[in-house]
Parts: C-alpha cells; sequence; structure tokens
C-alpha cells in the first residue's frame, strides 16, 4: 500500500480549491457571465473553502 499520510496537506487543500472554483466557474460562464469574471471568483471562492477546511481539520485535532 502507498503512504497517504501528506495527501491531506494544506497546499493540497488549496490547489483542490483553485481547481475545482477555476472549474465551476468555467461553467458558470456557459451560463451568461463574463468567463473572466467568472474564473476569479470561481478561485477565489475555491481558495476561502479550502482555508475552511483547513481550520475545520485544525480545531478537529485539538
Amino acid at each position: 500500500m502507498s503512504d497517504r499520510s501528506n495527501e491531506n496537506t494544506p497546499s493540497h487543500a488549496v490547489m483542490r480549491g483553485v481547481i475545482v472554483g477555476g472549474s465551476i466557474g468555467m461553467i458558470a460562464s456557459w451560463f451568461g457571465y463574463e468567463p473572466g469574471k467568472a474564473f476569479f471568483l470561481g478561485i477565489v471562492c475555491g481558495i476561502l473553502a479550502a482555508f475552511t477546511r483547513i481550520m475545520a481539520d485544525r480545531f478537529r485535532k485539538k
């Protein structure tokens, strides 16, 4: 089995947030949102979601 101890590091959470948020933002552009604005807002929301996940993990460990 592979070692998965580093799978949930904060940098991985932020990268997942950026990728998923940007993707959702680009999907929003299919429905009339401006592509640049949708992409930017998706990335910002993804970063905020990642930081929420990081803080929840830190509080859970205490």
